[in-house]
């Protein structure tokens, strides 16, 4: 090991055995050895990328950054334990003889490199610190294969919302610090991930049809080979994750040559590496990739539920599609929620997906529920009635609780016959439901397109005003956020029935004004929504409160949540006559979002 990093891993060992202790960091001396673990860190990825340094790197700054419990990684302990079978004395020739494998030595000291950043972000100003993570995040962006990966169908990207949660907990945050620009092997099986995946289940479906597919799917990954067990986490420009076995597909249709089936998950994962070692890194060492620590279980979790609802959908959808015959049986699951929906005589709307450009609304009264199928009456004009058998509809009703809250509910299902019985209608045979879908709240929610918003906008009455008189639109206060703004730098992430999402970036005005002070204080709102095709527009008044602030400083952005609390329809562009919410939010806003998201 006598090359340009020797120094890096000598240090390490001498302050692991006790032979060099540990040194403060003082404020007066924090920017320089800051500036020391950036170009050590540097040397390192310039040792790794072109396996050559300038001169031997300096690791002087790594007793200021290291402590003895943690100056080598716990997994490197633990593999010289298992060769020199837990013979402490021969336990540093051990590591050493661990170090001269090649992944083993960029794992190590990459481990090295995320303690030396942790330090720097610890080391800068707190009010320096967000500006920080983003350059991180920036370097990352460098990377053409991590931004690559942004356009395959396997990779499932993350949103900052998921990450804005997790890095409230300082384990999560001190992880995350030390792991931007890197990428990690992550199991996909385990019984927290499992607990936590179930439960978000449980609480987003209504029928255990799809909890028992998860646990068949779960469960087979469990038992299967290595390859199902794991995937990558990375995280680069945009945070994202993929399994090896989809990987694994991947690489083998796209080359000639393929991969040996029983390739290793390292081996798969230093394949993975490779790629991230690309030209881009090697012009930007700041670029390169790492190799990550194991994300805290918490983050492990949500991560992994979002692979397996994934997964588990695209099986449903799967199983959705073989119903094409009548030989199906029904679950018991499926009758309930469809039994309910007959007695309570809910209306079923459907939508043909033939004809993306055709925004026909068919609605149906539900029939009968049979052993195989469902039968509902179609009037005379719906487009529901032309259609053959075995083509694919999407369908949406909502049933009322014993709370009388409403549960919306969507499904896809296939035509089976259509008959007509009488002029007036058309009895139409449906294939029963892999799953019905539930939203987490009350309210279907919809991500809006910006293409579908004309105009929203937000404007703060002075505290004291008569709101009697906002029903003159001319008397609004002059608004302090509009959308589409020329910037971009706001726009509605989703919408709903009872309220919506707004995504705030930091160089948006009004991005100080959404703060714990000014959250008590109501909002007005105007919101013009584009229709598709031959649907018409709609304009709404609101008088909105916000509900929850999401600050998220890496991304340099702030998600707000609003509720509806006044509506009402805009008339003549000047006119709103403002009514109470209910439980079931603004009907025209529930209509427009059945309207215009079916199909999609």
């Amino acid at each position: 090991m006598k090359d340009a990093l020797a120094a890096v891993v000598r240090t390490s060992l001498d302050m692991h055995f006790g032979r060099l202790a540990p040194l403060p960091s003082e404020d007066e001396a924090r920017s320089a050895l800051a500036q020391a673990a950036l170009t050590l860190v540097r040397d390192v990825s310039e040792h790794l990328l072109h396996h050559t340094g300038n001169g031997v790197a300096d690791a002087a700054v790594l007793r200021h950054v290291l402590r003895p419990e943690a100056a080598l990684p716990g997994w490197l302990v633990n593999k010289g334990l298992v060769v020199c079978e837990n013979d402490r004395s021969a336990l540093e020739k051990a590591v050493c003889g661990v170090l001269r494998h090649n992944f083993h030595r960029r794992r190590f000291l990459d481990y090295v490199s995320g303690e030396l950043l942790h330090s720097c972000w610890h080391w800068t100003p707190a009010d320096e610190r967000e500006n920080w993570l983003v350059r991180r995040v920036a370097d990352a962006s460098e990377n053409e294969y991590s931004v690559a990966l942004n356009t395959y169908d396997y990779v499932l990207k993350f949103d900052g919302a998921m990450f804005t949660r997790s890095l409230e907990d300082e384990k999560v945050l001190a992880w995350y610090v030390r792991s931007v620009g890197s990428a990690v092997l992550v199991p996909m099986v385990g019984k927290p991930l499992f607990e936590f995946t179930a439960r978000l289940i449980e609480a987003r479906y209504k029928t255990p049809f799809i909890m028992t597919l998860f646990r068949n799917l779960f469960t087979a990954a469990s038992q299967g080979r290595p390859l199902d067990r794991y995937g990558v986490l990375v995280i680069g420009d945009v945070p994202k994750a993929f399994a090896l076995r989809d990987y694994f597909r991947a690489i083998h249709a796209s080359t000639p040559e393929g991969l040996p089936e029983d390739i290793g998950v390292l081996d798969l994962f230093a394949r993975v590496l490779c790629n991230f070692d690309n030209p881009s890194a090697r012009r930007y060492p700041e670029a390169r990739f790492r190799i990550a620590g194991e994300p805290p279980q918490m983050l492990l979790n949500r991560i992994g539920a979002m692979f397996w609802l994934r997964r588990t959908l695209d099986a449903a959808k799967a199983i959705q599609q073989k119903k094409a015959a009548p030989t199906r049986g029904l679950r018991v699951e499926e009758l309930t929620v469809l039994t309910e929906a007959l007695k309570q005589k809910s209306i079923l709307y459907f939508r043909l997906f033939d004809d993306p450009n055709d925004s026909a609304i068919n609605p149906c009264h539900l029939k009968a529920v049979r052993e195989q199928a469902m039968v509902v009456q179609s009037p005379r004009d719906n487009r529901l009635n032309e259609a053959r058998p075995g083509q694919e509809v999407h369908g949406y009703f909502s049933i009322t609780g014993t709370n009388r809250k409403s549960t919306y509910l969507d499904f896809r299902s296939n035509v089976i016959s259509v008959e007509a019985s009488d002029p007036a209608f058309c009895l139409v045979e449906l294939s029963l439901p892999a799953a019905f879908e539930l939203t987490r709240r009350s309210h279907k929610r919809l991500p809006l397109d910006p293409s579908q918003l004309a105009c929203f906008e937000l404007a703060s009455p002075p505290m004291g005003a008569d709101w009697s008189m906002f029903t003159s639109m001319e008397k609004w206060p002059s608004p302090f956020c509009i959308i589409p703004d020329s910037a971009a730098d706001c726009h509605i992430r989703d919408l709903s029935a009872g309220g919506l999402m707004l995504e705030i970036n930091q160089d948006a005005p009004s991005y100080e004004y959404f703060n714990d002070h000014n959250k008590m204080y109501p909002l007005l709102g105007f919101l013009h929504l584009v229709a598709r095709s031959n649907l018409p527009d709609l304009k709404l008044g609101l008088r909105m409160e916000v509900k929850r602030i999401r600050d998220f400083p890496p991304l340099r952005k702030k998600y707000v949540g609003f509720q509806f609390v006044e509506a009402g329809e805009v008339r003549q562009d000047r006119f709103v006559r403002f009514s109470p919410v209910g439980k079931d939010g603004v009907y025209l806003v529930n209509d427009w979002i059945f309207r215009n998201s079916l199909g999609r």
